[in-house]
């Protein structure tokens, strides 16, 4: 099997809108969202509540709460046995705005993994945990050191293609490195355990 067809597929997948989307949308808390999840589970929700369950300041939960109404996803309600005491409620729309976030991501998955079994979709996480781990390893990252650590060589392969040369550019950038110019005597750095290059450059 040709490996750079395996790679030219997972970089065809990786740079598909919907992934990006959904790793903003699902990977990372949103507090408004969480907010609404905890009115949608809990009854009589004060504001002290939501910054305890959030961890944030009062002063931040009064934002979100205002944001919220503003919406129309929530509503603040005063309590009938002590009128000191302010509950937040989920009005109807917050109902449907839980409810469509969670057909949006879900509905394009299952059509994403439409066709796979269950044994072949846990295979699937398999092989992508093996690349996973191989490219967070100390040797993967020995050899991007040994392999983009070397001044001499890349200069030599800009000689011949600057396309080469555009190519580390890239990768240097994307991985924290804000330049290109190679790494001679003035340069200390080097990858980090999670693959990302870290240094700096004499100034």
């Amino acid at each position: 099997m040709n490996t750079n067809n395996i790679l030219n597929k997972l970089m065809e997948i990786t740079h598909q809108p919907f992934l990006i989307f959904a790793n903003q949308v699902e990977e990372k808390t949103d507090n408004a969202f969480e907010t609404l999840r905890l009115l949608s589970k809990e009854d009589g929700v004060t504001a002290g509540r939501i910054s305890e369950f959030l961890d944030i300041k009062p002063s931040s939960v009064t934002q979100i709460i205002k944001k919220l109404e503003m919406a129309g996803t929530a509503e603040r309600v005063k309590s009938e046995e002590d009128a000191r005491v302010t509950f937040v409620k989920l009005t109807e729309k917050g109902y449907e705005s839980i409810k469509d976030r969670g057909e949006i991501s879900s509905s394009l998955k299952d059509e994403l993994f439409r066709g796979f079994a269950e044994e072949e979709l846990e295979k699937l996480y398999e092989y992508l945990s093996r690349i996973a781990d191989n490219i967070s390893s100390d040797e993967f990252r020995l050899k991007l050191n040994e392999i983009f650590g070397d001044d001499k060589r890349w200069q030599h392969f800009g000689q011949m293609s600057a396309h080469l040369g555009r190519a580390r550019e890239q990768m240097l950038e994307r991985n924290g490195f804000g330049g290109f110019g190679g790494f001679g005597e003035d340069f200390h750095g080097g990858f980090g355990r999670d693959g990302k290059f870290f240094g700096r450059g004499r100034r």
